[in-house]
């Protein structure tokens, strides 16, 4: 493969679940649902705030590439029959060339939801980055998501494996995003660790934020 090309479908990829088109393209659209009128109000509304670090896989081993590190947030809306999220991502260190578009990546996410058997649930995933499902047990503290990415056929990849870890208690968030070629039991292209903070709705005595105040 051409180095430049080689280089740019890297970059894609690290976006996790950002551009649709190899060549640094437009992201496809968000899969929203469009209704006329107010919207329902979700059940919970949950804010992640963290980092997430970029690990390629090079000569047996992974490679840490932090010029493709990320700050992350994750605002999900959690319905009874569904979640609809979304990500964005921004890419601040100085080395990034901005090869595969705008340092800010925004990313959307529909994820069904419903018991699937005795203490699982689960559903299918329509997103940005491709269309799949998800497992994970009631309480969704552990889930798995599964994607077909969306790319190129001349992509170094062809699916997303997403591995989370809800900490609800302690209020943090642990995601492995793993791009991988030959589904998801295949080869690991690029690995990409997240860590992320809960933010919930917060009452302040006073104004957070006073200019000038000693």
């Amino acid at each position: 493969m051409h180095t430049s090309l080689a280089h740019r479908l890297t970059v894609v990829a690290l976006v996790v679940v950002g551009l649709a088109t190899v060549g640094g393209g437009a992201a496809a659209a968000a899969p929203l649902d469009l209704r006329a009128g107010p919207r329902e109000e979700p059940l919970v509304t949950l804010v992640w705030v963290g980092r997430g670090e970029c690990e390629r896989y090079e000569n047996g081993t992974f490679v840490r590439r932090p010029e493709l590190d990320y700050e992350l947030t994750v605002t999900q809306r959690r319905y009874a029959d569904r979640w609809e999220s979304v990500k964005t991502m921004r890419r601040l260190d100085p080395a990034y060339d901005g090869v595969a578009g705008p340092r800010e990546q925004f990313l959307g996410f529909h994820l069904g939801l419903a018991a699937t058997s005795p203490g699982r649930a689960g559903g299918a995933i329509r997103s940005t980055l491709g269309d799949g499902r998800w497992d994970a047990d009631a309480e969704i503290r552990e889930s798995v998501i599964t994607l077909h990415a969306n790319v190129s056929s001349m992509a170094p990849f062809d699916t997303y494996r997403i591995v989370q870890h809800y900490r609800y208690e302690e209020g943090e968030l642990e995601e492995t995003v793993e791009l991988r070629h030959g589904g998801p039991e295949g080869e690991i292209w690029v690995r990409n660790q997240e860590h992320a903070r809960l933010y919930a709705v917060s009452r302040f005595d006073r104004a957070p934020t006073i200019v000038g105040a000693e």
